[in-house]
């Protein structure tokens, strides 16, 4: 969902005539035909450049080795630059541009590559998730990019103030970017004349609803304690379902549904059919930090909500979002004050939030200051 905000960054660059070219992960001879077969096609021809909006391209180049073996032999890393740098110069040539020193902006510290690729550019790392496993647990290489690429980026962003008091301290600056929904959903979310979705309701009320990946990274003990507990509730789960998740001991419930993924235009609808939503996550150290976007799809379309502890959601109102440890008490009585609040104040409090969390409004200040920081000063 975050490949909305890059369009938003897109549509503010606008006005600095600036172009934006997303990279896709460079295809690799070796383990793409296994991983992702899907991207065959891309190997024949000259590397694809879609043109997605005026000022917006996405780009896929390839290199010569995935980086994951790459970084371990710096000839293998030199020889993915030189073609890199090569693939970069065809689609500057593609879109009409010179830019010999672009701004870097990147996700992960796998990706930190390009601090050499580009030595001479503004490089940004956006963290949006803690850098540890979906259970919390130390990703030692991980550990070992991310500390040697702390001389060399000039800006970290983070998604929550937590990320950001963890890794802030530790590069030359480092701001707070936050999480949030574009202009369209949010526009989408918040009518009032949208009709939930026929199957969903169907389903007696009251509905407590999850959306997105269905996997391990849920707590599925706290969850059967719930279901359990409170037959007369049904708890849907409305997404791709991964081998992790216990689908089958799951479905031993009558009053758990797996729904099946929807198409994104249609979440107006999938939302409007729940009573309450919920994000029963693990607790543990990669949740603790997260900043969820599903919580500002909640908050657009009206529906209060009860999540795992993530530190960020506190900062809301509480008679909006409840943050409860996993226990399956605190949970049910949780849910139980959220059934009972008014759907009309509820619309009011959340439509307030949501609209204070768009990304074209967020990006807008982050640009503006990152121009003054460095190509200003």
């Amino acid at each position: 969902m975050r490949r909305k905000m890059i369009y938003a960054v897109a549509r503010i660059l606008k006005d600095y005539d600036s172009y934006v070219v997303g990279v896709n992960r460079p295809l690799c001879p070796f383990t793409t035909p296994l991983k992702k077969p899907h991207r065959m096609q891309e190997f024949f021809g000259k590397p694809p450049l879609k043109q997605l909006g005026e000022n917006l391209y996405l780009y896929s180049p390839r290199y010569f080795i995935i980086d994951l073996i790459a970084d371990k032999f710096g000839m293998l890393e030199d020889a993915n630059l030189k073609l890199l740098r090569k693939s970069y110069d065809y689609m500057c040539y593609k879109i009409n541009i010179r830019e010999a020193s672009p701004l870097i902006w990147f996700y992960h510290p796998q990706q930190g590559y390009l601090t050499r690729l580009f030595q001479e550019s503004v490089t940004m790392m956006e963290l949006c998730d803690n850098l540890v496993y979906y259970d919390g647990g130390r990703i030692e290489e991980v550990d070992n990019k991310e500390n040697r690429l702390r001389g060399k980026i000039d800006l970290l962003l983070t998604t929550s103030p937590k990320l950001l008091e963890k890794y802030g301290s530790h590069y030359k600056k480092s701001w707070l970017s936050g999480n949030g929904l574009d202009k369209q959903t949010y526009e989408r979310l918040s009518k009032e004349d949208i009709e939930p979705r026929e199957e969903l309701v169907k389903i007696p009320s009251p509905r407590i609803g999850y959306t997105g990946i269905i996997s391990k990274r849920l707590d599925w003990e706290l969850i059967e304690a719930m279901v359990t507990q409170k037959p007369d509730w049904n708890f849907l789960f409305v997404g791709p379902v991964q081998k992790s998740a216990p689908v089958e001991k799951m479905n031993q419930y009558s009053n758990i549904h797996f729904t099946g993924k929807y198409e994104h235009n249609l979440m107006p609808e999938v939302l409007k059919s729940f009573d309450v939503g919920f994000m029963p996550y693990k607790d543990n150290d990669f949740f603790r930090y997260s900043n969820p976007l599903k919580f500002y799809e909640f908050a657009a379309a009206g529906l209060c909500s009860v999540s795992s502890e993530m530190e960020v959601l506190s900062k809301f109102d509480p008679r909006f979002v409840k943050i409860v440890p996993n226990n399956a008490d605190d949970w049910i009585h949780a849910i139980e004050f959220m059934l009972q609040r008014d759907k009309s104040e509820s619309e009011m409090i959340g439509r307030q939030i949501a609209q204070e969390h768009i990304w074209d409004n967020i990006y807008k200040e982050v640009i503006k200051k990152i121009n003054t920081e460095f190509f200003q000063g």
